[in-house]
Parts: C-alpha cells; structure tokens; sequence
C-alpha cells in the first residue's frame, strides 16, 4: 500500500477511536471503581480504598492528557496510533492487578463478579479498538492472560474452568478483531480509492471542458478569418462561371463552394451560441412577415420534391429576436422538408390561454407528414450530427446539426420547443413564446408589416 495511502487509512482509524474516547474511559473506570466498591463492602479493606483511589486517578489523568485531533498534520498520525496503544496498554496494566487481588478460592462469587466485569470491558473496548490492531493487542492481552492465569492459580475445578472458558473467549474474540479490522481496511482503501478515482476523473473531465470551450471560443472569434477566404473563392468562382456559363466544372465548383460555405456557417454558429457571443435583441416581432419572408426561401424546394408548403398567416404578435427566431423556424422548415417524401408541410400560429394570470402564449407548429420518429429517438435527435433514417451519412440530409441550434436558441430565447412524432405519421415541432402587441414605435420588421 503506498505510504500516503496507508496514513490516510491510518488516520482515519485513529479518528474512529478517539471518537469514543470519552465514552471509553468513563466505562473502563466507573466499572473498575463499581468493582471496588462492591468488593469493599463485602469485605471493608483499606487497600480497596487506596486502590479504587489509584484507579480513578489514573483515570482522570487520562482524560486531561492532550489528544488527537483532526487538525494535527498526516504524518504525525503513527506517532499518536503509538502514543494511544501505550495509552490503553497501560490501562489494561493496572487493571491488570484486579484478578490477583480479588480473586480467592474460598470467594466464587467474588471470582464471578470480577471474572463477568473483565470480560464485559474487554468486549466493550475490543469493539472501539479494532481499527487499531496494536491498541487491541495492548489492552486485551494483560488484563485477560492475568485473568486467566489468576483463575488457573486456584488450581481447583471450577477456577480451571472459568480459566480455559476465558482464554477461548479471548482467541475468538482476537480472531473477531483481526477480521472486523481487516474489513474496515480494506473498505477505507477502496473508498479512498475511489475519490482518487473520481478526482482523477473530474480532473479529466474539466480539462476536456476546458479544451471544448478554447476550441469554441476560438471558432467564434476567428469565424470572419475562416468566411472571408470562403468568400473569395465564391467570388472566383462565380466569375468563372460566367465568363463559361456552359462549363460543367465552374458549376460543379460553384455547387462544391455553396455546400461548403453552408456548412461552415452552420458550424460557426453552434460554436457561437456556445460561446455566448450572441445576445438576443427581443422586440415585437409580427409572425405574418416572418413566414412571407420564410415562404420564398423554402417554396422552390418543397416544389422541387413535389410537396406542398403552407405557412398560414394569423395576425399575432410575439416577443422575440425577429433573426434569432427566423433561424430557428428555418431549421425547422429545412428539416421537415428534408424527412418529408410525400404529402407536405405546414406552418401555423395560435394562441394558447395561460391560466396562471401571466399572459398569453403563442404556440408556432411546426407539421410534417415525413417519416416520423420513433419514441427511442426523440430526445436524440437535438443532438449534434444525428439524423434519422440516414446511418450513411448521405450529404443531402445535412450535417445534422440543424435541430442542435435549434434547441441552443430555444435556451437562449426562452421558447421551449416541444415534439411529438409517430413513425409514418409525421412530425410536429411547437415553439412556445410570450404573445404581444405591436409597439407604437415598430421596429423594422414591424415597419414591413404595415407596408405588407
């Protein structure tokens, strides 16, 4: 056992004995002066006095000696096991003399009572005394071998008998020590073990936090120095591809660079809700322009897939970031449309009467008739890149973090997004925001409200 190790165990034990320090030593002594005195009275001898009076002048010597405690430095922890098993050793000395003094062959009653009483407090004290094996030793042994020797110097049958029934007591109850201290060994090992375990753990675990948040720290801040040179390549490209509008390989770079540069934008902005650079401007926002502004960037592709697209105008008014909002109902669009082979999507607004007095609530659905989502996979699917039905990882389905940003914006914002899915059935996502009024001075997309 390495030795750091050991003292923490050590140390611990010694914290278990002197935990009952106290109780120990008022038992030890109030049954050896209860032994006295009831010695005293059926046979009045000053010596009984004088020794009782030792006795309980030893025993408060005890109590006012300095002890262990928890602030005293490790390594000083074998210096005061030792210091303790002297301690108790010499206790069990002086206890020690009882069987020599009390015990007589005309007097069994006598030789019961004493014989009862040391037993009584070598049980009691073996139970404190097993976390430390040299203390258990140091009090068992004198006072039991003088018992049991005193009993056999009788030399008659029933002071022989209570002598070897003592000496079996005492190699079981040794036998019991040895095993309860080996237990408590080995369960203080494993424990410390384990927090080393855990710390060791945790030290890992905080330095993979660490290095995630540089890494998305850094993603956030260098986004503009990774864009711009995606940009050039775009602009080339497109130039390019007029100069040849026939050339199969400037449309094919120009589809290459599209698919990149989507991509790249995609990962850019989950490393900076990550890193809490985006800080929400809430403001009314009128749900009518929003899904105007949504229609003509989804309509060419639910055409596409011969699907049909619905985003119903309803009149209300919500509080929210107009483009933070506009970025998740597009993920959510994208998405349906994406898991969709046949039938369509819809998008609808409504309001929702909240019955605790704090307003209403608008509840933005988002409805597919796609393929839907099994009930093992509903929570999984918020996840960075898992995509249902798409183990291959086909291209034309994303890179599926889509529905991570969205859940990262609902964080942000405060809308919880709630779904509820059936396999072959469809899909519904639901966003749930603070309905409100248009203000007297509208924002701009309240200002394209009105001119709508």
């Amino acid at each position: 056992m390495p030795r750091d190790l050991a003292l923490r165990v050590l140390r611990e034990h010694l914290a278990s004995v002197y935990g009952a320090y106290d109780a120990s030593i008022v038992v030890h002594f109030g049954l050896g002066v209860a032994l006295g005195a009831a010695m005293y009275i059926a046979s009045p001898r000053a010596w009984i006095l004088a020794w009782m009076a030792a006795h309980l002048l030893l025993g408060l010597a005890l109590y006012l000696m300095p002890r262990w405690h928890a602030d005293l430095p490790l390594d000083q922890t074998p210096l005061w096991a030792r210091r303790h098993a002297r301690t108790v050793t010499l206790v069990s000395l002086a206890t020690a003399t009882a069987p020599w003094l009390f015990i007589s062959r005309d007097d069994l009653s006598a030789t019961s009572v004493l014989t009862v009483v040391v037993i009584g407090s070598c049980a009691r004290a073996m139970q404190l005394l097993w976390p430390l094996k040299p203390a258990l030793y140091g009090y068992t042994l004198p006072m039991m071998l003088s018992l049991i020797t005193a009993l056999a110097w009788q030399g008659d049958g029933m002071h022989l008998f209570l002598s070897m029934f003592s000496l079996a007591y005492l190699l079981f109850t040794l036998r019991v020590g040895q095993q309860q201290h080996r237990l408590l060994t080995d369960s203080l090992v494993l424990r410390f073990e384990n927090e080393a375990l855990a710390e060791r753990l945790g030290e890992q675990i905080a330095a993979a936090e660490r290095a995630s948040i540089e890494k998305t720290r850094f993603l956030a801040t260098a986004s503009h120095d990774l864009r711009q040179p995606l940009h050039a390549i775009a602009l080339f490209g497109a130039a390019l591809e007029n100069e040849h509008p026939q050339s199969r390989n400037a449309q094919r770079l120009m589809r290459a660079v599209n698919a990149l540069g989507s991509s790249l934008d995609t990962m850019l902005d989950v490393s900076r809700l990550d890193a809490g650079v985006v800080e929400p401007a809430l403001e009314p926002v009128s749900l009518d322009v929003l899904f105007r502004a949504l229609n003509p960037m989804f309509a060419a592709q639910a055409e596409q897939r011969q699907l049909q697209l619905r985003l119903r105008a309803s009149g209300l008014w919500v509080r929210s970031d107009p483009r933070l909002l506009h970025r998740m109902l597009s993920n959510l669009l994208d998405n349906a449309l994406k898991y969709t082979a046949r039938g369509g999507v819809s998008v609808r607004a409504r309001v929702r009467r909240n019955g605790d007095g704090l307003g209403d609530s608008v509840w933005i659905e988002v409805v597919d008739s796609g393929i839907g989502i099994a009930p093992g996979q509903l929570d999984r699917v918020f996840e960075e890149f898992y995509q249902v039905d798409n183990p291959g990882r086909e291209r034309s389905h994303g890179l599926g973090i889509g529905l991570a940003i969205v859940r990262r914006l609902s964080r942000l914002l405060g809308h919880p997004v709630q779904l509820r899915s059936r396999v072959g059935r469809g899909t519904r996502f639901r966003l749930v925001l603070p309905r409100c009024d248009a203000q007297a001075a509208p924002g701009p997309w309240a200002v394209r409200a009105e001119a709508a």
